[in-house]
């Protein structure tokens, strides 16, 4: 009888040692697989040989522990590229009227006639003023990023505010050669917000349309439900969905030249200022036409 005790403690011995040894092989693995996906680039996940509860949980818990090392990677990757991007967009917007300047200046103090010397003057106080535009919008910008923007919540007639904002525009539109067609409700319609960033988003949206956009622009105010939707709308033949989506990011113009000198923070401008008073803004492509939504 003691031996058979022996030979059977002999037994759960040895089947203890060799799952012990299995699970020291599945770990030393595991450890191997992670060093392969964290020094390559792959998508392989880590599989397990053996049927334990926690071998399986170390691994689920570690696969989704480098899922998420590789999305950050990714965020990171993508975010670099931007700012790279931004910081070439900046130097080439800040640079175009700066050699413009410089250009204009040689040419100033090699000439000797007034009448050319008063032209090159008007051309180069048109430069420093563009100049003076961009720097001014990325200290706006700068500022809204930071929050130091306050706000002045009040009850705001919408109509009102975005009739007097577009009449600003009206030699603007001329000179354009088209007009805004307005469609404003019967009633007065009254949102919640601060009365001069809502006319600085209007400002900018029409901005944007004389800027880039073509034919007339239609701009409407309608109730939907709970909410106020104001619509800007304007031809854009050559534009598709995935460019609309991006127009509201800093620094991006759909002119991959930048010579109409916009330093692409009007409409990112416009984002933050709708988000900060709780409102939403989305850009989409609808039978050829550009469509801006607010809804606040």
């Amino acid at each position: 009888m003691p031996w058979l005790i022996i030979i059977i403690l002999i037994l759960v011995i040895g089947l203890l040692l060799a799952y012990i040894l299995l699970y020291k092989k599945e770990i030393r693995d595991i450890a191997k697989k992670v060093e392969l996906i964290n020094s390559n680039d792959t998508n392989k996940k880590i599989s397990v040989q053996i049927n334990s509860k926690e071998i399986r949980e170390l691994a689920y818990q570690l696969n989704d522990m480098i899922g998420h090392y590789k999305n950050e990677n990714i965020k990171i990757a993508k975010a670099q590229q931007e700012f790279k991007e931004e910081i070439t967009n900046i130097s080439h917007d800040l640079r175009t009227p700066l050699t413009s300047i410089a250009g204009y200046l040689q040419m100033v103090e090699s000439e000797k006639t007034p009448e050319r010397k008063k032209e090159y003057h008007g051309i180069i106080r048109r430069r420093v003023n563009t100049l003076i535009k961009l720097l001014d919008e990325f200290f706006e910008f700068t500022r809204i990023e930071s929050d130091e923007y306050i706000l002045q919540f009040e009850k705001i007639n919408v109509s009102n505010v975005l009739t007097e904002t577009v009449s600003l525009f009206y030699y603007d539109f001329i000179a354009k050669d088209s007009e805004p067609i307005m469609d404003m409700p019967t009633r007065l319609i009254y949102i919640s917000a601060d009365k001069g960033t809502l006319k600085r988003i209007f400002q900018n949206l029409i901005q944007n349309y004389l800027n880039h956009g073509t034919g007339n622009l239609y701009v409407s105010v309608k109730e939907d439900g709970k909410h106020v939707c104001i619509s800007f709308k304007n031809h854009a033949i050559n534009m598709d969905n995935e460019t609309a989506e991006r127009l509201f990011q800093r620094f991006y113009t759909a002119d991959k030249s930048r010579n109409k000198r916009t330093t692409g923070l009007g409409l990112a401008i416009v984002k933050n200022l709708i988000n900060q008073m709780n409102g939403e803004i989305k850009a989409y492509i609808e039978n050829s036409f550009l469509v801006i939504n607010i809804k606040f």
